[in-house]
């Protein structure tokens, strides 16, 4: 009798022991986490930013290049001259950056007789900010392409960019076309910045 009393006192004694040293990891694995009441810690992270800090982020910094291809219209101001620039319709916008300061700018009146203009712009030493927004004004002089006839006309431009993020820029500018007159056209668009996605 007394040996079955010490090998069951034994068994209870290295049950006991093997329960208490595995009875924590049992505990973790067994019981979730949101069982309990009480809440899960999290690191502080470092990655989070506020939504000023966001749109700040993606603010384009004043000395980036700015390019891109875009839709918009044409207003006709002054049509004195031979060409569509002063009739005004629907236009394709563009500019592509050579350099920090150079630029090319182009736009194209869809009409009657196709117009577009190409001119070499310059573009004033670093952004005007207003209300947290980058302008960037330009202003030159290129050429204007009569498609009926293939017809040259000197022109000159000046306007504005203003980046909206990353990859959108919207423009606005003046340009006047010299053809048996004058003919003055305001231009509204936005642009993608294409380059950007390769």
């Amino acid at each position: 009798m007394m040996p079955t009393i010490k090998s069951l006192g034994s068994f209870s004694l290295v049950n006991t022991l093997v329960f208490l040293v595995m009875a924590p990891g049992f505990a973790q694995t067994a019981i979730p986490n949101h069982g309990t009441n009480q809440p899960e810690v999290h690191p502080p992270s470092t990655t989070s930013l506020t939504p000023d800090a966001v749109v700040a982020q993606r603010r384009r910094d004043a000395d980036d290049r700015i390019n891109y291809f875009g839709i918009g219209g044409t207003i006709g101001v002054s049509d004195d001259g031979d060409t569509e620039l002063g009739d005004g319709g629907f236009s394709l916008v563009g500019r592509f950056s050579l350099n920090d300061s150079l630029s090319i700018h182009s736009a194209s009146v869809l009409g009657g007789d196709n117009f577009a203009s190409f001119a070499l712009t310059t573009s004033f030493p670093g952004a005007q900010n207003v209300d947290q927004v980058n302008i960037h004004p330009f202003v030159g002089a290129g050429v204007g392409v009569e498609f009926d006839g293939f017809e040259l006309s000197p022109l000159v431009s000046a306007g504005v960019d203003i980046p909206i993020n990353d990859l959108i820029t919207g423009t606005a500018r003046v340009n006047a076309a010299f053809n048996d007159g004058t003919d003055i056209g305001v231009v509204l668009g936005v642009g993608i910045d294409a380059l950007s996605l390769f």
